[in-house]
């Protein structure tokens, strides 16, 4: 194994690891850059209830462009993502447009310097356009107005004991307007179950909000969500297989809050493990799309700011009628 390759998959490593000491660069304070997305010919697969339709391969300045761990549906034409290193991407629908994303800073200024670090998640009210992210290190989240910019921001002490670097990983504000955040990290060493809350509308104006737990298949983690219907959220999960280069697999699962198992815990139901379906790499940004020709999932991969890695945007058609996968 040459030196080289040794370091990155080290770096990864840690980028990945929830726990550890990483952290993304400080961004500059002050900026507005545009990013390229151009489309890949990855054909048509399919994996259980989805669809592969298409993908992008999405690139920009290197020390800027990257890291891309959250993504939302804007409205029918716009999505938002966020960066490990606090950067927003806002970029139209690469279907439709063939218009570039333009990377900026959230705040100015001072407020930039404060903020502009670890974002991990994201969740929108498309009838607002008012935005939350949720912050890994200090475990916040950050309420966003219509136009991004930094409204305010609560640190729940039901967050506090949350991994430094594994806090708010998924953030959903699901269709009744309650909001659903989940731990990347287990709770135990070789635990299934995550910590989740639940809150009862805005988790900055909320009351206290109810403590929840998830169960997961054994090695995957949760890295994003996305409201589906009622009281239910779609779920990105992720397993890695270390190596060099590393290999990514894929999961996406459904969560009612609205039921609990027998264990006390939200009922899950595993949708699709991809596998080879899709092109494996880190997705950690899950968005839906409701269109006249049907339901999309959208992913977005983040690339740990790694020349090993690729930032891939991908489209898949869900069709809601098939079962889970048992």
């Amino acid at each position: 194994m040459r030196p080289s390759r040794l370091i990155l998959g080290t770096m990864l490593a840690c980028a990945l690891a929830p726990g550890t000491w990483w952290r993304a660069p400080e961004p500059p304070r002050t900026f507005e850059q545009l990013t390229t997305i151009m489309p890949l010919d990855l054909g048509v697969r399919r994996s259980g209830p989805f669809t592969l339709l298409a993908g992008w391969e999405m690139a920009g300045d290197p020390f800027r462009f990257g890291g891309l761990s959250a993504l939302v549906a804007l409205d029918e034409e716009r999505f938002l993502s966020g960066t490990d290193g606090g950067l927003l991407l806002a970029f139209e629908r690469p279907d439709r447009s063939d218009e570039p994303g333009v990377l900026s800073v959230i705040g100015e200024g001072e407020s930039a310097a404060k903020l502009g670090r670890d974002l991990e998640s994201l969740a929108v009210d498309q009838a607002t356009g008012t935005v939350w992210a949720g912050y890994e290190f200090r475990n916040a989240i950050l309420r966003l107005d219509a136009n991004l910019d930094p409204d305010e921001e609560v640190q729940p002490e039901e967050m506090e004991e949350w991994g430094e670097n594994a806090g708010p990983e998924a953030l959903v504000r699901l269709a009744d307007g309650r909001f659903l955040v989940i731990e990347e990290r287990a709770q135990s060493w070789r635990s299934t179950l995550y910590n989740a809350l639940l809150f009862d509308g805005d988790p900055v104006e909320a009351s206290a909000p109810e403590r929840a737990t998830i169960r997961l298949p054994e090695g995957y983690r949760p890295v994003d969500a996305t409201a589906t219907e009622e009281g239910r959220a779609l779920v990105l999960l992720r397993r890695v297989e270390w190596g060099v280069p590393p290999i990514f697999h894929s999961a996406l699962a459904e969560v009612d809050t609205r039921k609990t198992g027998d264990d006390g815990t939200l009922d899950v139901r595993i949708l699709t493990v991809f596998g080879t379906a899709i092109p494996q790499d880190n997705y950690e940004g899950l968005a839906i799309t409701r269109d006249p020709d049907g339901t999309h999932v959208w992913m977005v991969s983040d690339d740990n700011f790694m020349t090993l890695q690729r930032t891939l945007l991908l489209k898949l058609r869900w069709d809601q009628r098939e079962k889970a996968r048992e």
